[in-house]
């Protein structure tokens, strides 16, 4: 897969040597794909990611000097064309919610496949977002908990109607897709309980996000919470 006849530059930053040398050979296989760089600490990543500029940085979470989180922060603010895809074996939920807010394009744990990866790098690249199903759950049951604790603030009922009101632009069955995506479904998933194709599915998520204005299927399955429509 080409994009533009431009490679897509990827900077690996993880502290687990082996990993690394595993991500770069089979990145590097891909035609579309070139690693520019390698970084073993999230200082390291901050500094080279500024220095290489790449297009994704592959960023692990606990790493020595600087953690996933601070990195990201600093980076979404400091190399904003940089989309940061983070892959690590962390999964708690609240490192989930923090770096998706810190400004992670993507979230994805390191037993998912070589293929899910690279999707991952490309759908980055193209401006969208692959965070895997359970990982999405996660983030939806954080914000959950942070509304319940008023760490955030709760909708106020205006806010509430004016989602729910945007949801008139939908079709029944975008409805219907929206609200399975808010209870953290993939598109395999969703495709087999309405009993229709994975492409269909793609198409409803595409169009949903377009007329309400949400940049990725994160900010679209926390929209189905806020609007009220999973509780319905």
């Amino acid at each position: 897969m080409e994009q533009d006849n431009k490679k897509i530059r990827i900077l690996i930053a993880d502290d687990h040597g082996l990993f690394r040398e595993m991500l770069f050979h089979t990145l590097s296989e891909e035609e579309d794909i070139e690693v520019v760089g390698e970084a073993v600490d999230g200082m390291e990543a901050v500094e080279k990611t500024a220095e290489l500029k790449p297009d994704i940085l592959l960023l692990d979470i606990n790493m020595p000097r600087m953690d996933g989180i601070e990195a990201t922060t600093i980076l979404s603010s400091k190399v904003p064309s940089t989309k940061i895809v983070i892959l690590t074996a962390a999964d708690d939920d609240e490192f989930v919610f923090r770096l998706i807010k810190a400004g992670a394009t993507g979230y994805l744990l390191k037993d998912t496949s070589t293929g899910n990866v690279v999707d991952a790098i490309r759908a980055a690249y193209s401006g969208e977002s692959l965070i895997q199903p359970k990982v999405a759950s996660k983030i939806l049951r954080e914000f959950a908990r942070l509304m319940d604790a008023r760490e955030i603030p709760a909708p106020v009922s205006t806010e509430k109607s004016e989602k729910s009101d945007k949801l008139k632009v939908l079709t029944d069955r975008e409805l219907e897709v929206l609200k399975l995506v808010g209870k953290g479904m993939n598109n395999r998933e969703i495709a087999g309980t309405l009993f229709i194709g994975e492409n269909t599915v793609k198409t409803h998520v595409a169009n949903s996000m377009h007329k309400l204005e949400l940049r990725d299927r994160v900010e679209l399955a926390l929209f189905a919470v806020q609007s009220g429509l999973i509780n319905d």
